[in-house]
Parts: structure tokens; C-alpha cells; sequence
């Protein structure tokens, strides 16, 4: 017998400071869920340039309790990008602005691994995104909008995944400009991917970014397990740590599937 998780959401939240924030509406049938999170480890991937995570134990049983420090940067495994993160000015939200209301979504998940699997620097194209509408319907307003390139099953060879080569170049797939503002016209609340960026590798001016986070949208990097998704029916829950003024931050994304 199934368990059924069975959540209604008809509240208002109240933050710390008294205020009523959103109003979130939402009835949700599920009767299983999916991690899209990649876990934190020394070893994983991360941007070149970067630094790596660094995990150091600092206490152990045999002094009573187990602690560790992790020191990271803020974009290292599956995390979300705040608009803060390249737009800049009033009303450009940091990680902890970004509306509750916007981290539980409807999903919309394309499958392009077998174009990527020709060409690692596959780019989501508007017909790409007519072709899921017309088996699937057409996006819907406040939705995720996630690129199923395949390319998070190589997570666990940092050299695979990142694919850099000996000038320096990095080849992965993204979404194109043109479907950033379809999407952002759409009145999506953002957009994820299984790879280091939602732009491809190769085009390092970050012209994906600069269009979805100048329109006040989010975007999740480095998720998990697609392959597990459907093309529409999910809905995905964000669990972005609230840094203050943080421009990203690490996130536990699941999804919750009928």
C-alpha cells in the first residue's frame, strides 16, 4: 500500500518580524518524493576559479558529541541564484527575499539528452520548448522551468562534469537567450539545470543569467536524479538556506510526484 502524502497549502506565514507574508494556495496529491539535491562532499565539483568545499571534524564522540566545520562558497553543489546575484539595484531580491510562495512550484521538466549526447554544447531552443507544449500544454505562470541534460549522472567525476580543456574552455549545455526571455514573458518563477550553469559552458559573458535575474527570477544549478521526473506534474520544494543579503545559496530541492 502506498503512503500518501497528502499536504494542503491554504496559510499565511508569519515571519519573525509579525508581518503576514504570502499567501500561498495549493493543493498537492503525492504519494512519493523525489531528491534533486547533490550532497556535499570533499571531492565534488565546483566552478573553476573557485575554491573547494573543505569539511573539518572538530569534535568527535570521545569528546561527547560529533561537529564539524564546513567552509564553502556560495555557489558550490545544487544551489539557487537570487537576482541580487548579477542584477543590481531596488527590488533586485538577495537569497533571503525570494518569495515562499515562488520556492514551491509546478515543475516543467524537458528532456534534451539526446541532442546533448551529439553536442555538449547543446543550447534549449524556443522549438524545443514549442515541441513540450504541444505534447504537454503550455507553461504556466509560476512554474520551474528545468533542462534535463543528463549531465548530473557525470557529477561524481569532477573532471567529466566540468569539461574543461586544455585552453581553459568548459563544454556543457544551457538554455539559449532566446528561450530565457520566452520564459521570462511566460511569468515563470525560475529555471534549473543538472550542470555548473544555466548558461552553456562555453559562453562565460553569462547572458542567461543577466536576462532571467534582471526580471527578479531564480535559478537552481547542479540538480540531481531528473531522470526520475515527468514532464509536468511535479512540484518542487526549495529549501534555499535565508542568508542574509546572500547573493546564492545551497539548497535541499525535492519534488513531490503522484
Amino acid at each position: 500500500m502506498k503512503t500518501i502524502i497528502y499536504l494542503i497549502f491554504s496559510l499565511q506565514l508569519l515571519l519573525c518580524d509579525f508581518v503576514f507574508a504570502e499567501k500561498l494556495q495549493m493543493t498537492i496529491n503525492a504519494s512519493r518524493a523525489v531528491d534533486l539535491t547533490q550532497p556535499l562532499y570533499e571531492g565534488m565539483p565546483y566552478w573553476p576559479g573557485t575554491e573547494p568545499i573543505s569539511i573539518e571534524r572538530l569534535a568527535d564522540y570521545d569528546q561527547g558529541y560529533r561537529m564539524h566545520k564546513f567552509t564553502m562558497w556560495e555557489n558550490i553543489g545544487t544551489h539557487v541564484d537570487s537576482p541580487s546575484h548579477f542584477a543590481a539595484g531596488e527590488g533586485k531580491r538577495t537569497i533571503d527575499q525570494l518569495p515562499l510562495d515562488q520556492l514551491i512550484a509546478p515543475m516543467v521538466v524537458i528532456n534534451v539528452q539526446k541532442k546533448v549526447k551529439t553536442n555538449a554544447d547543446y543550447q534549449l531552443t524556443v522549438e524545443d520548448i514549442k515541441n513540450w507544449e504541444t505534447d504537454n500544454g503550455k507553461i504556466k505562470k509560476g512554474a520551474l522551468v528545468v533542462m534535463n541534460t543528463g549531465w548530473y549522472l557525470k557529477f561524481s567525476d569532477p573532471h567529466a562534469y566540468i569539461n574543461q580543456n586544455d585552453k581553459g574552455e568548459l563544454h556543457f549545455p544551457g538554455f539559449s537567450v532566446a528561450v530565457a526571455k520566452l520564459l521570462v514573458e511566460r511569468d515563470v518563477a525560475g529555471i534549473g539545470i543538472d550542470t555548473l550553469s544555466l548558461d552553456p559552458g562555453n559562453d562565460l559573458s553569462f547572458p542567461v543569467h543577466n536576462v532571467m535575474l534582471a526580471a527578479n527570477k531564480y535559478q537552481i544549478e547542479n540538480m540531481n536524479n531528473l531522470d526520475a521526473l515527468p514532464a509536468t506534474g511535479a512540484v518542487v520544494v526549495i529549501g534555499v538556506l535565508p542568508v542574509r543579503d546572500g547573493s546564492q545559496a545551497q539548497a535541499r530541492v525535492f519534488a513531490l510526484l503522484k
